[in-house]
């Protein structure tokens, strides 16, 4: 546990100390946010916001396993996985900065990239860190196994891509108002720094303990108004820690519970796409989910709500988890 606390306070520190003076690097290139104009129209005094914030919220993470981690196969396979699609989230957010344009990768090119990056945690989770071919069913006690065989390899890496892509997405997705995903992030991977650590995957508990920290201590800048803007290499790091904790801890099944926020963002763009093409009529008035609550709220108080909407999901998933899993494997 000491080591938990530890990376989460080396995480902080030096996400909080090297912020500033990111924060000038990014505003003496002018690297800075584009605001898409048929957003929400209080949004549009946030253009020129500097971004990519993701880069120091990283360095405050691997700042902070370099003090703590031990160096073993678990440990180096997450940060792979969270290299990988943070670097595909700052290539997007490089794409926009370069066109001067708020649209990046096409999201054909997203997924081929994210694809990718679950054939490289398929190998590295199964081969080396010893992550079983099965999906846990905690709420039946029930558990699917889906190997060996190469139809079973197949829907596994399917699984995985399922669990990877759609939570970096969702993560991803939820990222529209100042500290929004950032905080809703942190609760959830609050949870799993728990789970992991019940889990005895102190490794894992070290990982998400200092991602928290780093999220706090970017948090300082983000906060409403927003000195910076994580964008896509912060929200997918995000989602990529998340989906690593939950595939190398077996709880995939309770991410959407413990991330349900995110859900809520993804689904509530499901719906209003899906509707929108059957009827021609909009379900919200602008999704994702938090920016039809900011025509009825400001910001701070969207962004404080979902934050107590998430902290409530996560609760339930740990919940959840302690009762069909943790007691269970005692």
């Amino acid at each position: 546990m000491f080591s938990v606390v530890l990376a989460a306070a080396v995480a902080f520190l030096v996400t909080v100390l090297l912020g500033s003076k990111f924060i000038e690097f990014l505003q003496s290139r002018k690297f800075g946010q584009f605001v898409r104009e048929e957003g929400p129209q209080t949004h549009l005094i946030k253009a020129g916001t500097p971004t990519m914030g993701g880069i120091v919220m990283l360095t405050g993470l691997l700042g902070a396993l370099v003090v703590v981690a031990r160096p073993n196969v678990a440990t180096l396979t997450t940060l792979l996985i969270v290299a990988v699609v943070a670097g595909i989230g700052l290539y997007d957010d490089w794409q926009k900065i370069s066109r001067r344009r708020p649209e990046g990768l096409s999201a054909r090119y997203k997924f081929l990239l994210l694809t990718l990056a679950v054939v490289l945690a398929d190998v590295l989770a199964v081969r080396y860190v010893g992550v079983t071919q099965t999906v846990l069913v905690p709420y039946f006690d029930r558990s699917l196994v889906l190997g060996p065989g190469v139809v079973g390899i197949a829907l596994f890496s399917l699984f995985l891509l399922l669990v990877i892509a759609g939570t970096t997405n969702a993560v991803n997705l939820t990222d529209g108002c100042d500290g929004l995903a950032a905080g809703a992030g942190a609760i959830a991977l609050l949870a799993y720094t728990a789970i992991a650590f019940l889990e005895r995957q102190y490794d894992v508990a070290v990982i998400c303990g200092a991602m928290v920290g780093a999220i706090v201590g970017f948090l300082w800048y983000n906060s409403h108004p927003a000195d910076i803007f994580m964008g896509d290499t912060g929200s997918l790091a995000i989602g990529g820690v998340l989906a690593a904790a939950a595939v190398l801890t077996k709880t995939e099944l309770l991410l959407p519970i413990v991330g349900g926020l995110f859900v809520l963002e993804a689904l509530s763009v499901i719906v209003q796409v899906f509707i929108f093409k059957l009827t021609g009529r909009r379900v919200f008035k602008m999704a994702p989910i938090h920016h039809h609550f900011e025509f009825l709220w400001d910001e701070n108080k969207v962004v404080v709500r979902f934050w107590i909407a998430q902290a409530a999901f996560s609760s339930v998933g740990f919940f959840l988890y302690y009762i069909f899993l943790y007691n269970a494997a005692g």
